[in-house]
Protein backbone atom coordinates (compact mmCIF):
# COMPACT_ATOMS: atom_id res chain seq x y z
CA UNK A 1 0.00 0.00 0.00
CA UNK A 2 1.75 2.98 -0.71
CA UNK A 3 1.98 5.79 1.58
CA UNK A 4 -0.02 9.53 0.78
CA UNK A 5 2.35 12.23 -0.18
CA UNK A 6 3.02 14.43 2.76
CA UNK A 7 0.90 17.73 2.19
CA UNK A 8 3.36 20.65 0.86
CA UNK A 9 4.82 22.64 3.76
CA UNK A 10 2.65 26.44 3.76
CA UNK A 11 5.02 28.65 3.03
CA UNK A 12 5.70 31.89 4.59
CA UNK A 13 4.83 35.40 2.49
CA UNK A 14 6.32 38.73 2.84
CA UNK A 15 3.47 39.77 4.56
CA UNK A 16 3.29 37.09 7.03
CA UNK A 17 7.25 38.57 8.31
CA UNK A 18 6.44 41.18 8.44
CA UNK A 19 3.97 40.38 10.85
CA UNK A 20 5.75 37.83 12.45
CA UNK A 21 8.46 40.78 13.12
CA UNK A 22 6.29 43.12 13.98
CA UNK A 23 5.15 40.75 16.87
CA UNK A 24 8.49 40.24 17.65
CA UNK A 25 9.04 44.03 18.05
CA UNK A 26 5.88 44.12 19.86
CA UNK A 27 6.73 41.64 22.45
CA UNK A 28 10.60 42.98 22.78
CA UNK A 29 8.87 46.44 23.44
CA UNK A 30 6.58 44.82 26.03
CA UNK A 31 9.88 42.99 27.86
CA UNK A 32 11.38 46.54 28.01
CA UNK A 33 8.56 48.49 29.15
CA UNK A 34 8.24 46.25 32.13
CA UNK A 35 11.75 46.39 33.14
CA UNK A 36 12.43 50.14 33.01
CA UNK A 37 8.54 50.26 34.95
CA UNK A 38 10.29 48.27 37.24
CA UNK A 39 13.30 49.84 37.35
CA UNK A 40 11.80 53.22 37.83
CA UNK A 41 10.08 51.76 41.20
CA UNK A 42 12.97 50.65 42.57
CA UNK A 43 15.37 53.87 42.00
CA UNK A 44 12.66 55.16 43.75
CA UNK A 45 12.08 53.08 46.45
CA UNK A 46 16.08 53.13 46.77
CA UNK A 47 16.00 57.08 47.03
CA UNK A 48 12.99 57.05 49.26
CA UNK A 49 14.71 54.80 51.45
CA UNK A 50 18.32 56.73 51.90
CA UNK A 51 15.81 60.28 52.18
CA UNK A 52 14.90 58.47 55.15
CA UNK A 53 17.86 57.81 56.82
CA UNK A 54 18.92 61.54 55.80
CA UNK A 55 16.16 63.67 57.02
CA UNK A 56 15.79 62.58 60.67
CA UNK A 57 15.32 65.17 63.52
CA UNK A 58 19.00 65.47 64.71
CA UNK A 59 22.15 63.66 64.36
CA UNK A 60 24.31 63.12 67.33
CA UNK A 61 27.92 62.46 67.85
CA UNK A 62 29.98 62.40 71.03
CA UNK A 63 34.19 63.03 71.46
CA UNK A 64 36.12 62.04 73.88
CA UNK A 65 39.84 63.35 74.28
CA UNK A 66 41.89 59.83 74.32
CA UNK A 67 45.37 61.84 74.87
CA UNK A 68 46.09 65.92 75.24
CA UNK A 69 50.09 66.32 75.67
CA UNK A 70 51.49 69.44 76.10
CA UNK A 71 54.64 70.58 75.63
CA UNK A 72 57.29 72.35 76.70
CA UNK A 73 56.24 76.01 76.11
CA UNK A 74 53.21 74.88 78.09
CA UNK A 75 50.60 74.44 74.84
CA UNK A 76 49.33 71.51 73.36
CA UNK A 77 51.53 69.41 71.42
CA UNK A 78 49.53 66.50 70.63
CA UNK A 79 45.86 66.29 70.85
CA UNK A 80 43.90 62.86 69.82
CA UNK A 81 40.11 62.89 69.33
CA UNK A 82 37.65 59.68 69.06
CA UNK A 83 34.48 60.74 67.17
CA UNK A 84 31.75 58.79 67.63
CA UNK A 85 28.18 59.66 65.93
CA UNK A 86 25.18 57.65 66.03
CA UNK A 87 22.71 56.82 62.90
CA UNK A 88 19.52 57.26 62.52
CA UNK A 89 18.51 53.76 64.35
CA UNK A 90 20.58 55.14 67.63
CA UNK A 91 23.00 52.99 67.16
CA UNK A 92 26.85 53.80 67.16
CA UNK A 93 29.36 53.56 63.97
CA UNK A 94 32.59 52.63 64.06
CA UNK A 95 34.77 55.68 65.33
CA UNK A 96 36.84 58.12 63.80
CA UNK A 97 40.08 59.15 65.19
CA UNK A 98 41.45 63.10 64.66
CA UNK A 99 45.15 64.34 65.77
CA UNK A 100 46.21 67.35 66.01
CA UNK A 101 48.76 69.41 66.98
CA UNK A 102 50.16 72.86 67.97
CA UNK A 103 45.86 73.46 68.82
CA UNK A 104 43.26 72.18 71.06
CA UNK A 105 40.42 74.58 69.99
CA UNK A 106 38.78 71.98 67.37
CA UNK A 107 35.57 73.31 65.13
CA UNK A 108 33.40 70.76 63.88
CA UNK A 109 31.93 71.37 60.83
CA UNK A 110 28.28 69.83 59.42
CA UNK A 111 26.49 70.20 55.93
CA UNK A 112 22.76 71.08 56.03
CA UNK A 113 21.02 71.34 52.40
CA UNK A 114 17.17 72.25 52.19
CA UNK A 115 15.57 70.20 49.71
CA UNK A 116 12.75 70.99 48.06
CA UNK A 117 9.65 69.51 47.36
CA UNK A 118 10.16 67.40 44.45
CA UNK A 119 13.85 65.72 45.65
CA UNK A 120 11.79 64.43 48.93
CA UNK A 121 8.76 63.23 47.12
CA UNK A 122 6.45 63.02 49.72
CA UNK A 123 5.44 66.95 48.90
CA UNK A 124 7.02 67.97 52.29
CA UNK A 125 10.30 70.25 51.85
CA UNK A 126 13.51 68.91 54.22
CA UNK A 127 16.73 69.29 55.33
CA UNK A 128 19.71 66.58 54.66
CA UNK A 129 22.60 67.35 57.27
CA UNK A 130 25.63 65.70 58.02
CA UNK A 131 29.05 65.99 59.89
CA UNK A 132 31.82 66.68 57.82
CA UNK A 133 34.95 67.16 58.94
CA UNK A 134 36.65 68.59 62.04
CA UNK A 135 39.57 71.21 61.62
CA UNK A 136 41.98 73.48 63.93
CA UNK A 137 42.95 76.56 62.44
CA UNK A 138 47.01 78.04 62.74
CA UNK A 139 47.18 81.60 64.43
CA UNK A 140 46.88 83.81 60.85
CA UNK A 141 42.96 81.88 60.98
CA UNK A 142 43.61 79.52 58.07
CA UNK A 143 42.86 76.18 58.74
CA UNK A 144 46.17 74.14 59.95
CA UNK A 145 44.89 70.86 59.98
CA UNK A 146 41.79 68.60 58.99
CA UNK A 147 40.44 65.69 59.69
CA UNK A 148 37.70 63.97 57.67
CA UNK A 149 34.55 62.54 59.40
CA UNK A 150 32.83 61.63 55.94
CA UNK A 151 33.83 62.41 53.11
CA UNK A 152 32.92 63.91 49.72
CA UNK A 153 31.62 61.44 47.36
CA UNK A 154 31.37 58.43 49.45
CA UNK A 155 28.58 57.04 51.27
CA UNK A 156 28.43 58.26 54.36
CA UNK A 157 29.42 55.84 57.51
CA UNK A 158 26.05 54.65 58.95
CA UNK A 159 23.92 55.95 55.88
CA UNK A 160 24.58 52.74 53.77
CA UNK A 161 21.49 50.82 52.76
CA UNK A 162 21.40 47.42 54.94
CA UNK A 163 20.95 44.02 52.89
CA UNK A 164 20.64 45.60 49.02
CA UNK A 165 21.90 44.06 45.78
CA UNK A 166 24.53 45.35 43.45
CA UNK A 167 21.47 47.44 41.41
CA UNK A 168 20.20 49.30 44.46
CA UNK A 169 24.16 50.16 45.60
CA UNK A 170 24.79 51.33 41.99
CA UNK A 171 21.62 53.91 42.55
CA UNK A 172 22.50 54.78 45.97
CA UNK A 173 26.32 55.52 45.20
CA UNK A 174 24.61 57.54 41.74
CA UNK A 175 22.40 59.61 44.21
CA UNK A 176 25.40 60.34 46.83
CA UNK A 177 27.46 61.81 44.17
CA UNK A 178 24.69 64.21 43.15
CA UNK A 179 24.30 64.81 46.56
CA UNK A 180 27.58 65.32 47.29
CA UNK A 181 28.24 68.14 44.15
CA UNK A 182 24.81 69.70 44.92
CA UNK A 183 26.50 70.26 48.41
CA UNK A 184 29.88 71.56 46.76
CA UNK A 185 28.67 73.43 44.11
CA UNK A 186 26.52 76.61 44.49
CA UNK A 187 25.35 76.56 40.44
CA UNK A 188 24.50 72.99 40.54
CA UNK A 189 22.44 73.58 43.33
CA UNK A 190 20.89 76.86 41.67
CA UNK A 191 19.98 74.53 38.94
CA UNK A 192 18.61 71.31 40.48
CA UNK A 193 16.11 73.50 43.00
CA UNK A 194 17.94 73.19 45.75
CA UNK A 195 16.36 75.73 48.20
CA UNK A 196 20.07 76.68 50.05
CA UNK A 197 22.85 74.89 51.72
CA UNK A 198 24.58 75.81 54.51
CA UNK A 199 27.98 74.74 56.75
CA UNK A 200 27.94 74.74 60.31
CA UNK A 201 31.50 74.93 62.16
CA UNK A 202 31.32 75.60 65.99
CA UNK A 203 34.16 75.66 67.84
CA UNK A 204 35.41 75.04 71.19
CA UNK A 205 38.60 73.89 73.34
CA UNK A 206 38.83 70.20 74.25
CA UNK A 207 40.30 69.20 77.60
CA UNK A 208 40.56 65.65 79.13
CA UNK A 209 38.41 64.58 82.06
CA UNK A 210 35.39 65.58 79.25
CA UNK A 211 32.64 64.20 76.27
CA UNK A 212 31.56 66.74 74.21
CA UNK A 213 28.43 65.66 72.68
CA UNK A 214 27.40 67.63 69.25
CA UNK A 215 24.17 67.72 68.89
CA UNK A 216 23.27 68.95 64.75
CA UNK A 217 19.54 69.71 64.48
CA UNK A 218 17.60 69.31 61.45
CA UNK A 219 16.91 73.05 60.87
CA UNK A 220 20.38 73.38 60.99
CA UNK A 221 21.88 74.49 64.27
CA UNK A 222 24.82 72.74 65.33
CA UNK A 223 25.83 72.61 69.19
CA UNK A 224 29.08 71.42 71.32
CA UNK A 225 27.94 70.59 74.73
CA UNK A 226 30.54 69.54 77.10
CA UNK A 227 29.26 66.92 79.81
CA UNK A 228 31.06 64.78 82.87
CA UNK A 229 32.87 61.63 81.29
CA UNK A 230 31.00 58.96 82.52
CA UNK A 231 31.90 56.82 85.60
CA UNK A 232 32.71 53.56 83.29
CA UNK A 233 35.24 55.26 81.20
CA UNK A 234 37.26 57.23 84.14
CA UNK A 235 40.81 56.09 84.25
CA UNK A 236 40.62 54.48 80.88
CA UNK A 237 44.14 54.09 79.14
CA UNK A 238 44.08 54.36 75.48
CA UNK A 239 46.93 52.51 74.04
CA UNK A 240 49.50 54.52 71.78
CA UNK A 241 49.17 54.77 68.20
CA UNK A 242 51.94 55.62 65.80
CA UNK A 243 49.34 55.94 62.71
CA UNK A 244 48.13 59.05 61.73
CA UNK A 245 44.62 59.76 61.61
CA UNK A 246 42.08 57.35 60.89
CA UNK A 247 38.42 57.53 59.30
CA UNK A 248 35.87 54.68 58.94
Amino acid sequence: MQRAQDAPKKRTGFFGWVKRIFLLLLLGAAAFGGYSLYDWYREREVLRQIVSRLTAEERVAEVWVEEHRPGPDGQVERLRLKILEYGSNGKALPPVFCEFTANDIVHFEALVIRLDDQLVMDGRGKSTHLFRRAFALDERGHTFQSCDINRPLDVPGGYRLENADARAREIEERYWKKFWALALDEKQREAAGVKNAQIEAPATRFVPGRIYRLVLEHDGGLTIQPGAVPEILQGQKVPESGTGPATR
